[in-house]
């Protein structure tokens, strides 16, 4: 536990290559109070679950930054479960989960950040972003964010956010990508991001919200099935600037 009890603080640093911190159950990154986690240089952490932020009022952060170093969690990871949480990845770092889930409780905020050539988060399930709170993902700079199904603004009264920007930067989505499920979702491609799914459904159910906009020379959002804007709810699509939108139908 990093921040175990409310108003305790705890700091994590793993560097150098061959450095390890394996957990063999979970890891809590700010469980009451504030935690922090740093991987660097080559660093190793792992674990079963991850939390950022586990419980209302405490705030969680982990940064893994540099070649080599790695975040597993062999579960999920909880950006913000029901706290504050935020997971930057700079700089060629390497994050490893099930599912990604950022602001999971009502009243939690999750942010996560992809930054730099290299840099990568791997969800070999879902990623959903605002579960039941709000989520907020940033990919800029070439990094890459890879997942099944994307949800943006899961449930009602939730908020989710994607941005994807600059050169290089990618959101791989092997299923679908929902924008907009129940509550409010936000996409913005921009500057040469590239978003891929197989359908794309922008306000999914009834009383969603769901926005994207595809902005500037290179920007990219590639449906190889169908594209939906306005399923049940209410969507609005943005193509600008030289963005380009691709589906089937």
């Amino acid at each position: 536990y990093l921040g175990s009890a409310s108003g305790s603080t705890g700091i994590a640093t793993v560097t150098g290559s061959g450095s390890q911190w394996n957990n063999s159950g979970n890891l809590f990154v700010g469980r009451s109070g504030s935690g922090t986690l740093n991987i660097e240089a080559g660093g190793v952490v792992a674990n079963t679950v991850g939390y950022l932020g586990y419980y209302s009022g405490s705030t969680g952060t982990a940064t893994v930054i540099g070649s080599g170093s790695q975040w597993t969690n062999s579960n999920i990871l909880y950006v913000a479960r029901s706290g504050s949480g935020t997971l930057n990845v700079e700089s060629g770092g390497v994050v490893a989960n099930t599912v990604g889930q950022l602001g999971y409780s009502s009243g939690s905020t999750g942010i996560a950040t992809v930054t730099g050539s290299d840099s990568q988060w791997n969800n070999s399930g879902r990623m959903r972003l605002g579960y039941d709170g709000s989520g907020t993902l940033n990919v800029e700079e070439g990094g890459v964010v890879s997942n099944t199904s994307g949800y943006i603004g899961s449930y009602y009264g939730s908020t989710g956010i994607a941005t994807v920007t600059g050169s290089g930067s990618q959101w791989n989505n092997s299923g679908n990508l929902l924008v907009g499920l129940y509550g409010s979702g936000t996409l913005n491609v921009e500057s040469g991001g590239v978003v891929s799914n197989t359908s794309g459904f922008i306000g999914y159910n009834s009383g969603s919200t769901g926005i994207a906009t595809v902005t500037g020379e290179g920007s990219q959002w590639n449906n190889w099935s169908q594209l939906e804007v306005g399923h049940f709810g209410k969507g609005t699509l943005n193509v600008e600037a030289g963005g380009v939108v691709t589906n089937t139908h």
